[in-house]
This record gives C-alpha cells, structure tokens and sequence, in this order.
C-alpha cells in the first residue's frame, strides 16, 4: 500500500484521456486532511447539528472529553496504556473541535498532548496491551490529521508525530505480529476480538502514513485480518450475523473495526495494491478452511456498507434487552453497543438510529470498545420515522440464539433460548450453556445468564461451565467443561422447529451429553409466560441424578427478594417478579437449593454496570430417575401492575405424566407432557378426559389455542383441538399463526 495506491483516493479522480501505451506520468497527489474521521466537506453539516439532539447531547460529551486535564502516568518509567489512551482521545476531541471551529486554543491543547506522547512502548508491563492499543494510535492518529486539516501543525511537528506514532508501531507490531512466542498466545488462538483490535490500530497508522516504509507491510497484515475475520472463512461471524464470542466482546471488536471501515470510505472505499499476509491464520478447528495463500493480491474494502458486517449489528440488536442493553450472554456484562447509528450513514436501516437513542442506562453511547465521540457527529443519519422493526421474535439458527420478545417496549416480556454449534461456540469467550434460557420483563431482569467472573486471568471464568446456566445436570454436569486456549469442550447443540409469530411461539433446543439426548421446547404464550418441557432419553438403564437448575436475579447480594417453594421459588425485584414451577415425569422430585460457596456457580455473577461480584439465589428440581422429563412453568409479573402472578396447580395424572393448570391474565391454560410409553388417554380431577400422543400438550381451556409436540393429535372429551401433527415437530392450532 505504498503512495501509489493510496493517495489517489485521497484526492478526485483527474478526467480520463485517451488510451496510450505509455500515459504521460500523473503528478503526486496531494493528501486531503482530515480524512480518518471526516472530509473538509463535511463540517458544514456538522456545524447545522450542533444544537439539534441527539447531536447535542454528543458535542457536548465531545467538550466535557477535550477539556479534561490530562492524566498522569502510574509509573514515569513504564509506558502506560491507561494515561496514553486517555491522553490521545483528549487529544481526538480537542483536534476536531480545533479544526470544526477553527479554535486556535483547542488546537494547542491537542498538539500539546499529540507531541507529548511517550515513544518508549517497550517498558510496557501489560501482557494483553495489544486490545488497549487503539485508544493511543487510532485517537493519536486522529488528532494528528485533524490538526492538519485546520492548518494547526507545522511540518516538522507533523513529522515529530508521524515519527512517534510509526516508532510505537513499528515496536507494537514487531512483539505482537512478529515475535512467535506472543503472536501465537495471544493472536493465533483467539480468532477474535484479540487480532481485530490488534489490526485495527495498525491500520489506521498505515493509513494515515502510507510513504513509510512499513505501512505497506502494516497494511497487508491488518487488512488481511479484518478482512478474513468478518469474512465468510473467519468463523468469527455466523452466516445470520451471530458473532462467536458474544455481544459484549463484539461490541469491543466493533468500534476500532468500524471507525477503519470510515476512514477507507473517506479514501474511497477501497484500498487496493494489497497482499494477503497469513502469519496468524490458525489451522484448528474450527479454521481449518481459511485458504489464506500468502502474497496473493486484493483489494480491501470498507466494511460498512458490506451486508454481512451490518448483519452483525443486527445480531446484536435481536438480542437486546428490552430496555437496551445487551444480555450477559458467554464472558459479558450488561453493555450498550457503540457505532450502530454509524450504519444509517451508509445506508442501514433507521432501528440502528433508534436503538442507540432508545436506551435506558446507556442511551447514545458513543466510547465502548472505541473513541466515537466526533464520528457520531459526522456519520448517523436520523429520522423522526426511526423505530424497531416489524419483527419481535427472532430465531438464528446458525448463531445459536432464539430471542423471544412480546413488543420492542421498554417493559415488554423477553427470552432467551441458547443452542450454539461449531464456530458459533469455538471462541475463547463463549461459555457451556447450550439450552439454557434467560427471562426479563416489566423492565427487570429476572431469570439470568451469570456473567463474566474470572477472579484468574490464567483460567476460564468460573462461569463460563454448564454448571453456572439455567439448564438440565446429569450427575452435576452438561456438556464438558471449557478447557483452555483451544480446547473448546462442550458440543454442539442446534435449534429446530421454530415457529415465530401469533399467540404460541415455538423453538426446541437440542444437545447431547452425559450419554444423553436433552431436548428443551419452549413455548411463549400470548407473549406473557413460557411453558418448558424437557424431555430426556439415554441408552444407559442406571438412575442417576437430574437436576433441572434455574437461578434468579434476586435474593443474597442481588437485591431483591426469594422465596423456596414446594414446585419451584420466586424472585422478586422492585419493577417485576417472576415465578418458577417444576414437575417431572419421574416419581420423587424435590425442589431443592445447591449446597452455597461464596463465589462459586450456581449463585456467583458479575454482569452489572459496577462490575461487582454478587451473588442470587438458584434452585434445582432433582430426581434420581434414567429418563426423567420435566415440565416448568415460567411466570413474571409486575409489581402491583395489572400483570398479576399466575395461579398455577400441578394436576395428577398418574405415572410418567406431568402437567400443570395455569391462569394468567384470565385465560385459563393446561399442560400435560408424558413419556414414551404413558398412557395416550389421561383423565383429569374434574373428570374431563385428554385423549393424545403428543410427548407435550398445551390448550387452553377457555378458548381455541393448542399445540402439540411430538404427537398427531389431542383432543378433549372427544372433540378434537389439534390433528394432523407430523410426529416429529411441533403442531399449533387456533392460536393465529
């Protein structure tokens, strides 16, 4: 990528002459600044928004961060990431003030802080500085263009910094892409966000510098990476845009991803001139099909207006909580995304707008994983016609995620169903917790995915195994533990049968461990609650301990209140609640409370915004049986709202039967799930008789609602309420689908 090919894009294309063998030599192009965040052209519709919201919200956040006073390092003789990057996004936002408003004053605080950055990077002591790297040079880089463009630096100060900026480079991209030993502990297994922030500061500086001698070298490497990870053989993103490690590291590989994908659209979209450089590709599973042939030329273009790239944001939004955030799913915290108003820039659709402004606790969040404080002043096109989309429910096959979701209000009723397969589970970050499922509602989350509490950098999270999820134990455990770096453990797990939209929605998840097949059906009724069935089968003929495990968010140091039941438990916090029975197929069920250990699954989690380490409260329905199933009923409910708690009653229907009667909002509701071999006809207290085959049944009693799984048909005292079932999936009837 030397000048030849980059500098012609910084500058409009000179008119076509005639074809000549030998064209008459173009004179150099000369750089445009800035260009890495915005164009001259731009400022005039910066300047118009200033005073508009959400846009003035952001300016002002831009002020507030230029004007900080700069930050002192820990340790003069050690370089430290920490007051480095701060120090140089104080510079970004005190540059592009400079240069939006001409201010003189701002300028000379950013040039302060760009020619003060300490060049002796090799006395860092932070063995992961490669992921803190884009908050010094991308920021830096930033600044230092912006300064040009309003005419604040001299040429030898633009030297100084280019020669700070490319020094720090040179020495970061030599221990981290050239050196064996940290390159393959820290790059070549993770496939992550690890080497997209890596190659995003990189690229940048080769952008920003593309007449020094190593940029072309930067650029190969960088650009070959990003380009492979969010590309079809990098297994990072799934075919339907779920992102292997997770919302909250996405989010982290996102921002410096994108904010490069902005700078190469200023350039004009592409960079070319470019060869594959494949000195990171991992040839494990799950990236053994990466074809990376070194030198093999292409051209790399910016990624936001790329369908697939925009996918993953997509991905992220089916998952939000209904009140923003993202969920703790794998090694998470509760987490706003930063840049998905970026898109509507480029094309994407208004949700992305509105799911950045529409955010109870992180409302136009614009720092996570990245400094994208002024892009967001440059790039977002908004619309008072920005909403959520048409759809609520939504099934993702290959990312392994099924969210239910009753509106796009802040207090509607959501669920998540986990069965992830292959490379949509194959990361660093991922945890064990195929089928395990997650609730909120009324503005609480109340059923919950534990977090990311890794009290030891040298191991995994001890949340990250099957143990710590809401999902079935078979003599304590799911599928295996995670091991480390590659040694992924758990297996696969897939979702089928999904039926999405009317008063009964539908997903099953399925996985196999402990010599078992685990099936687990869900079902989400007029979006209000969830009836689960999970039905077990095994090839081993010896009892052995069932635990169907449920923790809440709520009780111990959650806050909140609990409350141990006969069939199940009760969390409550302030805004909602929600209740939990449990029944099973297999005589001697008792819901019982694991044996407590401080910081220890079941009741340890750090999901919150404070990063705290707290503990809930978690039950199990344990049973000594071979195949037992289970049937639960999950309920919420708003505090002293007009959504009351369910009434629900477990029903005798005899051996290898479980069912429950259910009253929900004044809808009356029966469940019944058997075995195999129970008997089809099943006689209820009252004497109304269930005729089926179905391995699930659910109706309701006062209306025309069914469904049906596993089974043909289902009548009541005769008259038929679903027919003609396949067998194999799911069957609903006069429930609107």
């Amino acid at each position: 990528m030397t000048a030849r090919f980059l500098l012609p894009m910084l500058v409009l294309a000179a008119a076509l002459g005639c074809p000549s063998p030998e064209p008459e030599p173009e004179p150099p192009a000369v750089p445009v600044h800035p260009f890495l965040i915005a164009l001259p052209e731009h400022k005039a519709g910066i300047l118009e928004r200033l005073e508009v919201e959400p846009y003035a919200t952001v300016y002002s956040k831009l002020v507030e961060r230029a004007d900080r006073p700069t930050r002192e390092a820990d340790d003069p003789d050690i370089w430290d990431h920490r007051a480095n990057g701060q120090n140089c996004e104080t510079a970004q936002e005190a540059a592009f003030l400079a240069w939006l408003h001409d201010d003189a004053a701002r300028a000379d605080r950013a040039r302060e802080l760009l020619l003060a950055l300490p060049t002796d990077y090799s006395t860092h002591q932070t063995w992961d500085i490669n992921i803190r790297m884009p908050h010094t040079l991308m920021c830096c880089t930033a600044a230092w263009d912006l300064l040009l463009g309003g005419g604040f630096l001299t040429d030898e100060e633009s030297a100084a910094a280019e020669q700070a900026l490319t020094s720090i480079t040179r020495e970061f991209f030599d221990e981290f892409v050239l050196t064996d030993l940290m390159r393959n502990l820290v790059l070549t297994p993770a496939q992550n966000n690890h080497p997209i922030r890596t190659a995003s500061a990189i690229a940048y500086v080769a952008l920003a510098f593309p007449d020094f001698p190593l940029s072309q070298e930067w650029a190969d490497w960088s650009l070959s990476e990003l380009d492979y990870l969010w590309g079809p053989t990098g297994h990072y993103v799934q075919p339907d845009g779920g992102v292997s490690e997770g919302p909250f590291y996405f989010g982290f590989a996102w921002g410096p991803a994108a904010a490069v994908g902005i700078a190469i659209e200023n350039l004009g979209g592409e960079v070319t001139g470019l060869s594959r450089d494949c000195i990171n590709r991992n040839d494990n599973d799950p990236w053994t099909d990466h074809g990376c042939v070194d030198g093999e030329p292409f051209t790399y273009m910016t990624p936001m207006r790329d369908p697939a790239f925009v996918r993953t944001m997509e991905w992220s939004f089916a998952l939000r909580l209904p009140w923003g955030p993202r969920p703790p799913k794998g090694d998470a915290y509760f987490n706003g995304p930063n840049g998905q108003a970026l898109l509507t820039g480029f094309g994407a659709d208004g949700m992305f707008a509105w799911d950045w402004q529409v955010n109870r606790d992180e409302a136009l969040e614009v720092t996570h994983g990245a400094d994208l404080v002024p892009h967001h002043l440059v790039w977002p096109s908004l619309s008072p016609e920005d909403g959520p989309p048409d759809w609520t429910t939504r099934v993702m096959t290959d990312a392994g995620d099924a969210v239910f979701r009753s509106s796009w209000d802040e207090d509607a009723v959501w669920g998540l169903l986990i069965a992830e397969a292959g490379s949509a589970r194959k990361t660093l970050h991922d945890h064990v917790d195929s089928t395990s499922l997650s609730v909120a509602a009324y503005g609480e989350y109340l059923l919950l995915d534990p977090g990311y509490y890794k009290p030891n950098e040298l191991d995994n999270a001890r949340t990250a195994h099957s143990p710590a999820h809401n999902l079935v134990l078979i003599d304590g455990l799911a599928a295996p533990n995670k091991g480390l770096l590659n040694n992924f453990g758990d297996v696969d797990a897939w979702l089928e049968h999904p039926l999405v939209g009317g008063r009964l929605e539908y997903v099953e998840a399925h996985q196999e461990y402990q010599d078992s097949r685990i099936e687990r059906s869900v079902v989400f009724v007029d979006g209000r609650w969830f009836l689960v069935a999970d039905r077990i089968a095994t090839d081993t003929d010896t009892p052995r301990e069932h635990a169907w495990r449920m923790s809440g968010y709520a009780g111990r140091t959650a806050g909140g209140t609990f409350a141990l039941g006969e069939h199940g438990a009760r969390w409550e916090r302030p805004l909602a609640g929600v209740d939990v029975w449990v029944a099973s197929t297999a005589a001697g069920m008792t819901v019982v409370q694991p044996p407590f250990v401080e910081n220890q699954p079941p009741y340890v989690h750090q999901f919150e915004h404070d990063r705290q380490v707290r503990h809930h409260e978690a039950i199990d329905g344990v049973v000594e049986a071979v195949e037992p199933d289970f049937l639960s009923v999950i309920a919420p409910y708003r505090v002293g709202g007009p959504e009351a708690p369910a009434t629900v009653e477990a029903l005798d229907l005899g051996d290898e039967v479980a069912g429950w009667s259910i009253e929900v909002d004044g809808a009356s509701w029966m469940a019944v799930q058997r075995t195999p071999d129970a008997a089809a006809e099943l006689v209820l207290e009252d004497g109304t008789v269930v005729t089926t085959d179905a391995e699930v049944a659910l109706w309701e009693t006062d209306g025309d609602a069914a469904l049906i799984v596993r089974g043909t048909s289902l009548s009541i005292d005769g008259i038929a309420r679903v027919e003609d079932g396949d067998g194999a999936g799911v069957t609903v009837a006069g429930a609107e689908q």
